[in-house]
C-alpha cells in the first residue's frame, strides 16, 4: 500500500502516471498496434503469467479499482498448485510461461526427449527464453506442451469472448512469439467452446508490437493523461 505514484512524481518533480502491465500494452495496441481502429477488444498477455487487457468503446476498462482483466487468476483448475498469488487453481498455473517451464522439466526428468535434456542438467537454470527458441527449432516436446496449454487458454478465452463478443483478440506477451504453435491451438479451443454467433465476430492474432506493446502504451497513457490534465 506504498503511494507510488506520488513518492515517483516528488523524486523526479515531473507528473507520473502507474498503470498495469496488460492494461498499458493494450493500450499500445489501441493506439499503434493491431487494435488500431478497433472499438471492442481483449488482449491476453501470455509471459511468466498471464494478464488481460479489456477495450470497450476504443478505451481500456480497468474496473473500479484498476485491477480489471485479472485473467490469469480465474479459477480454472482442480489441482493442488499454488499460483504466485497464493491460491490454487488459477488459469496462470497450467497454462503460462511458468507452467511451460515446469512441466517440460517434469516430463524431461520422467525420460521423455529434448534438444533442451542437457541444458536441463547444467548449474544455471533453464529460462522462458531458451524454451520458445526450442520450439521455433521444431523440438517436438516443447511444441507438444506449447500446444497443450494453448488449449487451456483457448477454453478460457472463449468465456471472455461469450461474455465481452469482442471484435479482436490480441495474444501478446514472451509465448506469443511461438506463433502458430499457440494461436492454432487457442483458435481451435475457441470454435469448439465458444459460441456460433459470437466467435464469427471474433478474429485472434498475435501483438504488432511484440515486446514493444507495453512501452508504446505506457507513453501514450502518460502523454494521453498530459492533454487530459491540460483541458
Amino acid at each position: 500500500n506504498v503511494p507510488m505514484r506520488q513518492l515517483l512524481q516528488k523524486y523526479i518533480d515531473k507528473p507520473v502516471y502507474l498503470g498495469n502491465d496488460a492494461n498499458v500494452a493494450a493500450f499500445g495496441e489501441v493506439v499503434a498496434g493491431a487494435a488500431k481502429g478497433y472499438q471492442h477488444a481483449i488482449m491476453i498477455t501470455f509471459g511468466t503469467g498471464v494478464g488481460g487487457g479489456i477495450i470497450i468503446d476504443g478505451k481500456i476498462y480497468t474496473g473500479k479499482s484498476g485491477f480489471s482483466g485479472e485473467f490469469g487468476h480465474v479459477n480454472a483448475f482442480e489441482n493442488e498448485i499454488i499460483c504466485h498469488c497464493g491460491k490454487k487453481g488459477c488459469l496462470e498455473t497450467e497454462a503460462s510461461g511458468s507452467a511451460l517451464h515446469r512441466t517440460l522439466l517434469e516430463r524431461i526428468k520422467t525420460g521423455e526427449n529434448s534438444i533442451l535434456s542437457n541444458r536441463t542438467t547444467m548449474a544455471t537454470p533453464l529460462t522462458l527464453d531458451e524454451i520458445i527458441a526450442a520450439v521455433n527449432k521444431e523440438d517436438l516436446l516443447c511444441i507438444e506442451i506449447v500446444e497443450e496449454i494453448g488449449q487451456k487458454l483457448g477454453k478460457q478465452i472463449a468465456g471472455l469472448i461469450n461474455i465481452f463478443n469482442p471484435e479482436l483478440v490480441i495474444i501478446g506477451g514472451t509465448l506469443s512469439l511461438t506463433g502458430d504453435y499457440i494461436t492454432q491451438p487457442i483458435k481451435t479451443a475457441v470454435r469448439k467452446y465458444s459460441l456460433n454467433l459470437v466467435n464469427k465476430d471474433s478474429a485472434i492474432t498475435t501483438s504488432k508490437l511484440k515486446d514493444k506493446a507495453g512501452i508504446v502504451g505506457a507513453c501514450m497513457l502518460a502523454r494521453s493523461r498530459m492533454f487530459e490534465g491540460a483541458n
